[in-house]
């Protein structure tokens, strides 16, 4: 087959055609079987993750990582930007590829989903005002207190039912942190990334405590039972997060390198 392939060309070219075929054999099945282009769903209003900007461009960490995976794969990427729910129904439907955004492994999620390795170390911290000298380490050290969660969230449930009336949700957390640098509240719940983006866009007056529990497990989602792209995508990721690249978009989100977890936001 392949002498039938190079038949009619000196050889010189036979030897670069016999090479190139040895090349393209001994690609990874992951890249050889990778479509030309990706359908990806990002949520419209995610901010620092995935938002859409003034000048009407999809930006945001999340979209940046997936850019440089999909790039690595050989793959062009085909954004789709909706809400998280939409998006979820698209991704059932098979009209994405794939959800652009780390999504919690709840019990929920992981019986609709499966996961890629992450890429980013999420954990779930208590902001406080930066005058304020208190700890905070679990939801029993906030009773009495004013807390602030984002609405229609597991943590405010969880809030919620542990803390009653003294818990106020918010449709925005940067609303929610705007009320506690205004003394509204005593603390906020959110993610690490979330809370630290928003500190350094608004100058507001608040600080990152320490986590309130482990990392928490996260990744892109893919359909379920869809183990080649499963693969493929979390190899791409692997290979990304030994490359200056995702240094470079990490730092340009949030100043550091956030595939590794940091206790607080100072650093320490």
């Amino acid at each position: 087959m392949i002498e039938r392939s190079v038949k009619g060309l000196n050889r010189r070219q036979c030897w670069q055609a016999l090479a190139l075929m040895s090349w393209g054999l001994a690609l990874s099945p992951a890249l050889a079987q990778a479509p030309r282009q990706m359908r990806v769903g990002f949520i419209k209003r995610y901010q620092p993750y995935s938002f859409v900007a003034e000048d009407a461009q999809l930006q945001g960490f999340d979209v940046d990582v997936v850019q440089a995976v999909l790039a690595s794969m050989n793959v062009k990427m085909v954004p789709v930007t909706d809400s998280l729910n939409r998006l979820q129904a698209m991704l059932a439907k098979g009209e994405i590829d794939f959800i652009g955004n780390q999504l919690l492994h709840t019990p929920e999620n992981r019986r609709r989903f499966d996961f890629v390795v992450p890429y980013a170390s999420i954990q779930l911290v208590a902001v406080l005002h930066e005058s304020d000298d208190r700890d905070f380490f679990s939801l029993d050290d906030m009773l009495g207190r004013k807390l602030g969660v984002l609405a229609n969230t597991g943590v405010a449930d969880q809030a919620r039912e542990a803390l009653g009336k003294s818990v106020r949700s918010f449709e925005r957390i940067d609303l929610a942190l705007k009320a506690l640098a205004a003394k509204e509240l005593d603390v906020v719940l959110e993610e690490n990334l979330i809370v630290e983006y928003h500190i350094e866009q608004d100058q507001l007056p608040l600080k990152v405590g320490a986590p309130m529990a482990a990392p928490l497990r996260v990744g892109l989602a893919v359909p379920k039972g869809h183990k080649t792209i499963q693969d493929q995508l979390s190899s791409a990721v692997r290979g990304v997060l030994k490359d200056k690249a995702f240094k470079t978009i990490s730092h340009k989100w949030f100043g550091y390198d956030v595939s590794r977890p940091r206790v607080g936001h100072s650093g320490i």
